[in-house]
Formats: C-alpha cells, structure tokens, sequence
C-alpha cells in the first residue's frame, strides 16, 4: 500500500491531506466551545446580578413599607405559634466568636457556594447545569419579584421591645466586622422569602443528584439546614422567610424539572425520534370486530 501510494504521488496526483492538513488543532474546538458557553452563562448570571441591584437600589426607599409589612409578618407568625426568633438568637447571643462566625457565614457563603456549584456543575457535569442553572435562575427572578411586591424589614430592623439584636452591631454600639459582608450580601428589605435558604435548597437539589459519597451527600444536607439557622440567629431572616425561601426552591426545581422533561419530549415528537416507551397507541379493528393495539405512526 505504501508503494502503490508513493507511485500515485510521483505521478502527479494529489495526496489526501491528513488530520493536520483538515485541522490544524482540532483539539482546541471542544475546549474553545466550553469556554464560550462559561462566557455565556457569566453574562447571564451578570444580567440577574445587575437586576437584582436595581431592585434593591428601588427598595431603598421602601423603609416605611418595609416596617408596616414585617409586623404583619409577626403576625401570622405569632397566630401560627412560630414566633420564636428571639429564643433562638439568645441561645448563642453572648457567645461572640460563635456569633461572629454566623456573620461570616452569612456574608460569605450566599454567593461563593452557589457560584461555586454553578461553575463545577458546568465543568463536571454539563447534563445536569442546565436544569439547575434554569431554576436558580427562575427562584431569583420571583424572589425579586416578590420584594418588589412585598419589601419587608428584617427582625433585626423591627422596634426594640420585640428584643431581636442588631447582630451588625457590637454592644458598644461599634459594628462588627462582618457588616460590610451583610450589607452587600443583598438587600435590607428582603426578607421574605428568605434568599438565602432558597439558594442553599438550591445547592442541595443541584448536587444530590452527582455526589456519590455518603459524607458528601450529608454535608449537602447539612448546608441548607445550618443556613436556617444561622439567618435566624443573625437576626436577618423570621421563621416563615426560610420556609418561603425553601418552598420557592423545591416548588421551581419540580417545576423546571417536569417542564423540561414534557419539552424533551416534545422535541423528540417533532423529530420523529421518541423511544416506544413513549409513544401512544391506537386501537385498530380487525376483521372479527375486535380491536388491537398498533403502534402510532405519523
């Protein structure tokens, strides 16, 4: 074969390229297309980002509303039994590296985790970033939109004789270290539904699915579980906050997922290709009146 090609050569005909003449690296296409898809899903998650601060920079002026709103908020708390915010922050309010550590992770943990399992799930495991970057997406934009709709004031903002702590401030009236992280970590109005604990849910629905070892799968559980306790202990988040926020989170996981499923579907009808699982039958009638089940055909 090698002779036979030589002597096509030397006679004047065109040798085949190779790989390197069609493609001078085709390794570089799969890698260049992942990162344009991180490019694209950076400015997605940047345009959430920047509605997000136009909404808060709205709630601003909200304080009045705000305040009128969270004691409705005590309210149904107090007619449900579940007012006990102040209970809880005093079990750990005098011990001041546990609380301050709470702040820490109040402020640090609401982006970078989240972050964190967007960009891994992207990277690892680009069948399942889809589906959870969709519903964070949707549970963000109808959290805001429920601020905007129903600004409420934190328990820490609400009058002193409820005796919910400030935790942003030291007793002596100094503020905390931690502060500057609280106040960026999201708006003072936005308290129901509580954020935070729908993004941690979110975390936790969006890596059950693709972590394996049972320690993993147990710190999965525990992050969305400590974040309740620690948005209550901080006095930013009232009991029925968490439970809004994580009801939000489950409520659209479900949801993406049954919409997306139905759609996949959907497509496959259009292209002919459904697996025969899937498809419906008819009854046709035989030659004795009968009827049997013959598969669909378009």
């Amino acid at each position: 074969m090698a002779e036979v090609r030589s002597r096509a050569t030397t006679a004047g005909e065109p040798a085949q390229p190779g790989p390197a003449a069609g493609t001078a690296h085709p390794e570089r296409a799969p890698a260049l297309s992942r990162w344009r898809r991180v490019a694209r899903e950076l400015g997605l998650l940047a345009l959430v980002a920047i509605v997000y601060e136009e909404i808060a920079a709205h709630l601003v002026q909200a304080g009045s509303v705000a305040a009128s709103n969270a004691l409705l908020v005590v309210g149904a708390e107090r007619s449900l039994g579940l007012f006990d915010e102040r209970a809880v922050q005093a079990a750990f309010l005098h011990q001041d590296t546990l609380t301050d550590a709470f702040n820490a992770y109040y402020g640090g943990t609401h982006f970078l985790v989240p972050a964190f399992v967007l960009g891994w799930l992207l990277w690892r495991h680009p069948g399942q970033y889809g589906r959870a970057r969709t519903a964070l997406v949707v549970t963000s934009a109808v959290a805001f939109l429920i601020f905007w709709l129903f600004p409420v004031a934190p328990p820490r903002l609400l009058p002193a004789h409820f005796g919910i702590v400030d935790m942003l401030r030291a007793p002596d009236g100094s503020g905390h270290i931690e502060s500057t992280l609280i106040t960026t970590a999201g708006d003072r109005y936005a308290s129901m539904p509580s954020v935070h604990v729908a993004w941690a849910v979110w975390c936790a629905l969006a890596l059950w699915p693709v972590v394996r070892p049972r320690i993993l799968r147990v710190l999965v559980v525990a992050y969305p579980l400590m974040t309740i306790l620690v948005v209550v202990v901080t006095g930013n988040h009232y009991f029925l906050d968490t439970i809004a926020g994580a009801a939000l989170a489950v409520g659209t996981w479900i949801a993406v997922t049954r919409i997306g499923a139905w759609w996949s579907v959907r497509r496959a009808f259009q292209r002919g290709t459904v697996p025969r699982e899937h498809r419906p039958c008819r009854l046709s009638a035989g030659a004795g009146g009968g009827s049997s089940p013959g598969p669909h055909r378009r």
